[in-house]
């Protein structure tokens, strides 16, 4: 097996875990993680959505998942197609959280950009629909 389906393994592998757990067990993506991993992610900490601040190692990563699943319940999550080239993976597809405020519900498309070292991570950004995931964070206004 190379190295670049060595990573899509182990990434089908935590994907399908924290679907089937809906969240409840990050070890799947801790055991990944090198410890000067970052993360970056499109929403960059909006006020909205502060979990998705920018983070630089693998405790401050631990802190971003302790942040989502505070403020969100995983509703479904579904990363169906992979793409490797050299130390990157992509992963695509579709997620669904519900805001524990509001009730709403954010579902987006999305994508997942994976940076490996040596096998471990070392890089993770994202990208989903941050305008839908802020207006689920968003309470509405009193009429």
């Amino acid at each position: 097996m190379s190295q670049e389906e060595a990573n899509i393994a182990r990434l089908k592998d935590a994907y399908a875990r924290w679907s089937e757990q809906k969240g409840a067990d990050c070890g799947c993506w801790m055991n990944l993680m090198a410890d000067d991993a970052t993360l970056r992610s499109l929403a960059e900490g909006a006020p909205e959505l502060p979990f998705a601040a920018q983070r630089r190692s693998r405790q401050e990563i631990q802190d971003y998942l302790d942040g989502l699943l505070r403020d969100w319940e995983m509703v479904e999550a579904d990363m169906n197609d992979f793409i490797a080239q050299g130390d990157r993976v992509v992963a695509m597809g579709r997620v669904a959280w519900r805001n524990r405020a509001t009730g709403k519900v954010a579902a987006s498309r999305k994508v997942d950009i994976w940076q490996f070292r040596n096998g471990d991570v070392v890089g993770f950004e994202e990208f989903f629909d941050t305008a839908g995931a802020v207006a689920a964070a968003t309470p509405e206004a009193a009429s």
